[in-house]
């Protein structure tokens, strides 16, 4: 049914954010938390319901 499509759409979209803004902060959760206007807390509780692993987001750019 159509009854879990927003709450999909939101979590993933949630999921997008905050890897966005942590791959942008090179992994530093408090600047991403800033970043996105929330609390450091709510970014971790985020990351940990999300499944998010903090490796993915240590990016170098080597073309900067």
């Amino acid at each position: 049914g159509t009854t879990g499509v927003y709450e999909a759409l939101s979590k993933n979209f949630e999921k997008v954010l905050i890897s966005k803004a942590l791959t942008f902060t090179s992994g530093r959760k408090i600047e991403a938390a800033n970043l996105l206007g929330i609390g450091r807390n709510t970014i971790a509780r985020k990351i940990s319901e999300l499944g998010l692993s903090f490796d993915k987001f240590i990016i170098i750019d080597y073309l900067s």
